[in-house]
């Protein structure tokens, strides 16, 4: 894995900027005359926020400092210099703009070119954008085994799983090393009128608000969402690629990307194979309506106690036992998902949790679907 596939693998996640968008920029430059001329011309454009598109690549990449040190730039200077020699003579013409553009790639394709090579210093070891929850060898050199290292290709190599990943909401990505696999997966967040081939809304998918920040949860909610866009998909190609990506899936290793609001939390979740999980729970048709009856049944629940306990003024009063709910439906995911298996314990919890609860609240709750089948 080379420089230029992390690097490219960036670039593909970056939005281009048109020339009317800079002729407008221009226009206001002229017109307001700011103290920092560059920076308001770079906000008006969004520059920075046409990097920042993927919302994981954007919480582990050191921003403020990127836009310190660009300012060194050879591109960036030239581009402080077109901005006040505009200023000066107070007329914008489409060659500016063109000149602009052409300032603009330039200045991205400089700060991609910074990030690569700031991202395969070895002596530095792993940072965020390897793994979520790492840290550099500067920052916690006793977190490190003795004489652990990494070549520069494998630090490359890890970072591009995660610019290559597809970020379900902002705090979780999911990544395989197959390539068919997710250019597949690509196709369909496309074709699903998603907007991004990089991003999902977790409503999209029936994820509710409370459920983003558990990664299983979400996980298992995605591969729901794909094997029950087999039945209602009306193109026979489209039929077989959903096939196809649970059939790959089966046997190709996963990594989810977990970045949630609490930065300890981070971290990288490995699946080796999910040929247990998805033949047992998602092919198998009993077994999938079963399972899909618990999670509408935890999925109504949670949502009239939320709803009836901020309604009688009590939501923190009951939040950690919604918290303890929400941990133990993560723990069953976890276990169904890994393992193949229920967590009967777990599942136990729940259902005490519910009874309380639905006693408390007065919410009913149908519990008979929550018995899963072997």
């Amino acid at each position: 894995m080379s420089k230029n596939h992390f690097k490219n693998r960036l670039k593909n996640i970056t939005e281009e900027v048109s020339s009317n968008e800079i002729m407008e920029a221009f226009e206001e430059i002229v017109k307001k005359k700011p103290g920092d001329p560059v920076n308001q011309f770079l906000k008006s454009i969004d520059f920075w926020g046409k990097l920042k598109r993927h919302p994981l690549v954007e919480k582990a990449i050191d921003w403020a400092g990127v836009a310190r040190d660009c300012k060194k730039l050879d591109a960036y200077v030239k581009l402080r210099e077109k901005i006040v020699e505009i200023m000066k003579r107070s007329i914008v013409n489409l060659k500016d703009a063109l000149e602009a553009r052409e300032l603009l790639n330039k200045l991205k394709d400089d700060i991609l070119d910074y990030l690569s090579v700031r991202y395969g210093d070895i002596e530095k070891g792993l940072r965020h954008i390897h793994a979520p929850g790492s840290v550099a060898k500067d920052e916690g050199r006793n977190l490190y085994f003795p004489r652990e290292m990494y070549t520069q290709e494998m630090l490359y190599k890890r970072a591009s799983k995660l610019c290559g990943s597809i970020a379900i909401g902002d705090s979780i990505g999911i990544y395989s090393d197959d390539e068919d696999l997710m250019s597949k997966l690509r196709q369909i967040t496309i074709g699903g009128g998603f907007g991004y081939e990089f991003k999902v809304e977790p409503g999209e998918l029936n994820i509710n608000e409370y459920e983003v920040e558990y990664p299983y949860i979400v996980f298992l909610k995605f591969i729901f969402y794909l094997r029950e866009r087999i039945d209602v998909e009306e193109s026979i190609d489209r039929k077989m690629s959903l096939q196809s990506i649970l059939e790959k899936l089966k046997y190709s290793p996963v990594s989810i990307f977990f970045m949630p609001r609490r930065r300890e939390r981070w971290c990288t979740i490995t699946l080796p194979r999910l040929d247990l999980f998805i033949g047992r729970w998602i092919e198998e048709d009993d077994s999938r309506k079963n399972l899909k009856s618990l999670i509408e049944n935890i999925d109504n629940f949670a949502k009239n106690i939320i709803k009836e306990s901020k309604k009688r003024r009590e939501y923190e009063k009951v939040r950690n036992e919604i918290d303890l709910l929400m941990n133990n439906y993560e723990i069953l995911c976890h276990k169904l998902i890994e393992y193949g298996i229920p967590e009967y314990y777990a599942t136990r919890n729940m259902m005490d949790l519910i009874l309380d609860l639905g006693i408390k609240y007065d919410v009913k709750v149908y519990l008979k679907p929550i018995e899963l089948g072997e």
